[in-house]
């Protein structure tokens, strides 16, 4: 009787260990609004945190470049102009703490330097999670213009270790984003 009861010990444990797994991964979302150095709520009701450098154990943040914040520059093609008035630039990457599972990443562009017209366009790669996102992005040519927003969104990055890692590699100038949203699928 004792091993019966066991056993049912057991399942029912190893049961409520893959919902708490699975329900962790479910209810996660990270919204960063690049560049800004405060928390921000947009039109939807989503709270945007704040840019900061990534440290093992502060949950998100990027890995190396700087930031710039554009000021009440006009934005077309967004409800949340808020969000593509700041950047984070010539950074190597952008780590994300998060339970294992799959995630939809939404990356929030807009070409708001004024001297990519006159040195060159802004070109560059992005992957998550190692695979390929984004190849010669540039951000003015796919947006039709400058101060125009963006959104590219990328469904089923798979994490199993924990971490959801998008690096940015340059080709021409300096890689820019604005905001990135990582969404349990």
């Amino acid at each position: 009787m004792k091993t019966r009861h066991m056993a049912l010990f057991v399942t029912v444990s190893i049961i409520i260990l893959l919902y708490a797994a699975l329900a962790g991964a479910a209810g996660f979302a990270l919204r960063v609004n690049a560049g800004d150095t405060a928390s921000y709520t947009d039109k939807a009701g989503n709270t945007w945190s704040p840019d900061r450098a990534y440290t093992k154990g502060s949950g998100y943040g990027f890995l190396g470049g700087d930031t710039v914040d554009r000021g009440e520059i006009p934005i077309s093609g967004t409800d949340d102009p808020k969000i593509y008035r700041t950047e984070h630039y010539s950074m190597d990457a952008f780590v994300a703490e998060v339970p294992n599972g799959n995630y939809t990443v939404r990356l929030h562009f807009a070409e708001t330097y004024d001297g990519i017209d006159s040195d060159s366009p802004r070109v560059f790669d992005v992957k998550i999670q190692g695979k390929d996102a984004l190849t010669g992005f540039d951000i003015q040519k796919t947006a039709g213009g400058s101060q125009k927003a963006i959104v590219k969104e990328f469904k089923g990055n798979a994490v199993t270790d924990g971490m959801l890692k998008i690096s940015f590699v340059a080709r021409q100038q300096n890689p820019a984003i604005n905001g990135i949203e990582i969404i349990a699928d």
